[in-house]
């Protein structure tokens, strides 16, 4: 054999041995980990690829991954586990409410949205609330903390709901006449979406009114999905470019932003002086360099608070009717207080507030098993160690999953996944947010919870007590994988009035 075929060989095998070698070294873990971590009482999903992780298992399973969390705490006797990925920071899962608690106010300062949430957000989102860390996020929520108080809510039921539901209660006294099916869970879309533009922004959007298809409300819901993606997608950026996706992207975003332009540039030829709505109040803000805010960045801010006002609450109104028809003694008991409590009338912010229990059990029952926001995560800044021993290093990403959590017997009893208002009737102190984070908590608990209650509350008791409502696709209902927890098929109903 001359030198050359020995000098290949040589190669050859070097080559063979160091593939062998990686093979054997990445068998479990994933290549360019961020923030690794090898403790061995952090259980894994199973299945890792070499090279690759989890990635298989997370593609597998995306469709139906909250529930596949809730599997995963089942297995592991709620013990936290972890995925990783391959270019992406590792991620712990836990289920305990005292590592939430840890990471949302214990230690607040140590955990971020973080740059890779950042990055798979920004052109949704922008610099708004809910992409904004450290300053950035503090003065936004200083101002939205000024809309958010009782009088504006007792407002809130007096005129901005009130109206929206007439608008609202035309379009299904329509449904009623023709006697078709329709989709339940648009129209709260569209009821959620009118309202809040109206008290967030100053802004009369009548989409209620509006046949078909709206693209802003397509391309927001489309946009959300695949940035729920983009999460457990590493070089999520490529994939698009390669697979065609960015430019629809940028389409979708640019008539997001188009609308977004359009609300700021009505609120500033209708004026600021004189207005308390969150758009006004932004609008007067000056920043560090003594110029307000950038039509770009109102912008940001705008679509920020227009994703929690509309989409939150819409999600749980779907999911409450479809818990009513599946639970006739929660309906039966609930019709029972709408009838003793307001009869033929309109609930009053009072009646809601303090006559109507079951009815806000309802709600937060709905919440409980459907979160609107069904999972959430920050990054570690720092080395950190969570209240069960877990280390967490700087890179790390701890996520933490409501939906999972509300299913959870350690934190509800054994009839935690069942449809039960009553547990809310008969505690003796409601639990601590830390064991019911639908709202988030600490620092960064929610602005809009108050409003987000009274709203649906309002809505829901308004719906019952005009209409009777049937379900006509519950075999069909199952949430769709996106940034909150929508009805991926829609609500299906047909309606009647009520005599």
């Amino acid at each position: 054999m001359d030198n050359a075929s020995n000098s290949n060989l040589v190669i050859t095998s070097a080559v063979a041995a160091t593939a062998i070698f990686l093979t054997y070294l990445y068998r479990n873990d994933p290549i360019f980990l961020t923030g690794n971590t090898n403790q061995k009482h952090l259980h894994r999903v199973g299945g890792a690829i070499p090279f690759l992780g989890d990635a298989g298992v997370v593609s597998k399973q995306m469709e139906r991954f909250h529930d596949f969390t809730v599997e995963m705490f089942e297995r592991h006797n709620n013990q936290s586990w972890m995925l990783k990925l391959f270019f992406s920071p590792v991620t712990i899962v836990t289920n305990d409410p005292s590592n939430v608690e840890c990471v949302l106010k214990n230690k607040f300062t140590v955990f971020d949205k973080g740059p890779r949430f950042q990055s798979v957000f920004r052109d949704l989102l922008g610099h708004g609330i809910f992409n904004a860390d450290g300053e950035e996020w503090k003065s936004q929520r200083k101002l939205a903390a000024n809309i958010f108080n009782v009088k504006n809510f007792k407002d809130y039921v007096r005129n901005v709901f009130s109206t929206e539901m007439e608008s609202f209660s035309k379009v299904l006294d329509t449904h009623v006449e023709t006697g078709e099916t329709f989709d339940l869970q648009e129209l709260f879309f569209r009821f959620t979406f009118d309202s809040f533009t109206h008290i967030g922004f100053g802004v009369d959007v009548g989409t209620m009114s509006t046949a078909g298809t709206i693209p802003f409300m397509a391309a927001f819901d489309a946009v959300q999905k695949r940035t729920s993606i983009r999460m457990f997608t590493p070089l999520w950026s490529y994939v698009e470019y390669w697979n065609g996706e960015a430019k629809i992207n940028e389409q979708q975003i640019k008539l997001i932003r188009d609308f977004g332009h359009s609300i700021v540039k009505q609120k500033r030829e209708s004026g600021v002086e004189g207005e308390n709505d969150l758009l006004a109040l932004l609008m007067k803000v000056k920043g560090e360099n003594g110029e307000p805010p950038s039509d770009e960045l109102l912008v940001d801010y705008a679509l920020n608070f227009l994703l929690a006002g509309r989409d939150t609450t819409a999600c749980a109104l779907s999911w409450a009717i479809f818990m009513l028809h599946q639970n006739p003694h929660a309906y039966s008991a609930l019709m029972n207080e709408i009838n003793e409590v307001v009869g033929n009338s309109s609930p009053t912010y009072e009646q809601i507030r303090t006559e109507m229990p079951y009815a806000n059990a309802v709600f937060h029952e709905t919440l409980r098993l459907y979160p609107s926001v069904p999972s959430n995560m920050k990054q570690a800044n720092e080395d950190v160690t969570l209240p069960d021993g877990t280390f967490v290093p700087k890179g790390c990403t701890v996520a933490w999953s409501p939906y999972a959590m509300g299913r959870t017997a350690a934190i509800w009893g054994d009839d935690a996944k069942e449809f039960k208002p009553e547990r809310w009737l008969k505690m003796e102190k409601l639990p601590s947010p830390f064991d019911y984070p639908a709202f988030q908590a600490g620092p960064r608990v929610c602005l809009g919870k108050s409003m987000a209650e009274l709203e649906g509350v309002y809505v829901l008791v308004e719906l019952m007590r005009r209409y009777k409502i049937e379900v006509v696709n519950e075999k069909d209902v199952t949430y769709a994988f996106t940034v909150l927890l929508p009805m991926k098929n829609g609500l299906m109903v047909k309606c009647s009035l009520r005599e």
